[in-house]
């Protein structure tokens, strides 16, 4: 079995097995299907909560270490890990459950959702924890604590941030005659790469494309947000309910025609819809593609693959900031994971709740997090402690992502925009993709019909919640 074969069966076993929770249970629950809830142990003093999560691989390994700490630490508060899904699939059960059913006291959710939850009126804003004991929050990023603040309430607990990066192959690079210490810096170089990474066999079949994508609504928040543009009015729905998409502007429009000829020319592969995460990189691993989209979340799950022996004649892996339109800011937009408490349970488990939060956000368990995942810390003390450090200097992949983060501003455009049916304006976004590039659609039709029927789901949404 040659090297690059073993590199696409065991990145699908390892993804497989977390998937399913990792084949067994988590730190004090009962695998997948552990209930929400959390109460206090009869005559013991302990507070028992749950925590859903949506992490596999080595993520989830490192999640659940930093829970069996904080058990071990202490005796008031006994955390229940359990793993809903991918986090779409998580958000479906938690909207269910909100009609009547358990649910756990803490959530761990992306940034996407977040309106809908604060519209939703389930969650108790951690503004009120912080007020309460006065909470210090300045060695947390700006960044982080902005995105999750609306109308002067800091809503959600951000565990860990997230850049999108362009993932490299650099022994590719160096067949083709291209610098791998210089990589594409915005889409038309990256074209350029493509074109001469493209590789062909006698027949005439596609052997390698420059690049994987895969076939998600987050690549049209990206380009904007690298370009410094807005996805809605009202700076992205932080100076009022956003009522109007503004992603079907020149970045975007250009975009979904880069998009389309890439795919359309060969110089792309689509991977599809791509909910695990792992297609785009399987591709790089098989030789199909030189280059793929991916977020830095996923760092230490590829490098754990890549070190184990595998590949490593084939894969050299480099990271860059991903390209966008020409004339952008040359940084990412960020986006994040974060906790909330839910208000459905006892003040007791709550504030139980918030001491576990309060103790992932200590620099020590941040630094833990970032090397052991790929998330960014929150906490700027963390950045200098040994576990960030040594990372750092064993993958310097890390500290490419860090310093892409740490340079981004706090404005509208990089944060992204707070809707609330986000999901069901991705899904728009997905149809009109998948129409591009397999019906065949004009590329500026496509974005434009996204954007109408995107307004319409605004305002329906916005009739409902206000």
């Amino acid at each position: 079995m040659n090297k690059a074969w073993t590199l696409v069966v065991t990145f699908g076993l390892l993804l497989a097995l977390s998937a399913c929770g990792g084949g067994g249970g988590e730190e004090g629950g009962e695998g997948t299907s552990t209930p929400g809830g959390g109460s206090a142990t009869p005559g013991g003093g302990t507070v028992e909560i749950n925590m859903w999560h949506s992490e596999v691989a080595a993520n989830l390994d490192t999640i659940q270490k930093l829970a069996r700490r904080f058990n071990d630490s202490q005796s008031e508060v006994k955390v229940k890990l359990a793993f809903q899904g991918e986090v779409n699939e998580m958000m479906a059960k938690l909207v269910a459950s909100l009609r009547g059913g358990d649910l756990p006291t803490i959530v761990y959710m992306n940034e996407a959702n977040t309106q809908r939850f604060i519209d939703s009126g389930a969650a108790t804003p951690l503004q009120e924890f912080i007020d309460q004991e006065n909470y210090d929050l300045s060695d947390l990023d700006k960044k982080a604590i902005d995105y999750y603040t609306l109308d002067g309430k800091l809503w959600a607990m951000p565990i860990g941030m997230i850049v999108p990066l362009l993932y490299y192959n650099k022994i590719a690079f160096r067949e083709v005659g291209l610098d791998p210490e210089n990589p594409p810096r915005d889409l038309d170089e990256l074209r350029e790469a493509s074109e001469k990474l493209l590789k062909r066999d006698s027949n005439g079949n596609v052997t390698r494309s420059g690049l994987a994508m895969e076939l998600t609504a987050w690549h049209i928040d990206l380009v904007l947000q690298e370009h410094g543009d807005l996805y809605g009015n009202n700076e992205n729905g932080r100076a009022g309910r956003i009522s109007e998409v503004l992603f079907n502007g020149p970045t975007g429009q250009a975009f979904f025609q880069w998009y389309r000829d890439m795919v359309k020319e060969d110089l792309a592969v689509n991977v599809g819809r791509n909910p695990t995460g792992a297609d785009a990189f399987l591709s790089m691993g098989s030789g199909r593609a030189a280059m793929t989209f991916g977020a830095s979340s996923a760092l230490r799950s590829v490098v754990d693959v890549l070190e184990g022996g595998l590949a490593q004649t084939q894969v050299d892996l480099a990271v860059a900031n991903q390209p966008g339109v020409p004339g952008g800011t040359g940084l990412p937009g960020v986006y994040s994971r974060a906790l909330w408490i839910l208000k459905s349970h006892p003040k007791e488990e709550q504030q139980a709740a918030w001491k576990f939060i309060k103790w992932l956000m200590e620099p020590e368990q941040q630094a833990e997090w970032y090397a052991g995942s790929g998330f960014l810390p929150v906490s700027h003390a963390a950045y200098d402690l040994p576990a960030a450090k040594e990372i750092e200097a064993k993958y310097p992949q890390f500290k490419i992502a860090a310093e892409l983060y740490l340079a981004t501003s706090s404005s509208p455009a990089p944060l992204g925009p707070l809707l609330g049916p986000q999901l069901d304006v991705s899904d728009v976004i997905h149809r009109e993709t998948e129409e591009m590039l397999i019906g065949d659609k004009d590329p500026i039709d496509a974005i434009n019909d996204a954007a109408k029927e995107s307004n319409e789901i605004i305002a329906e949404y916005n009739r409902r919640v206000e």
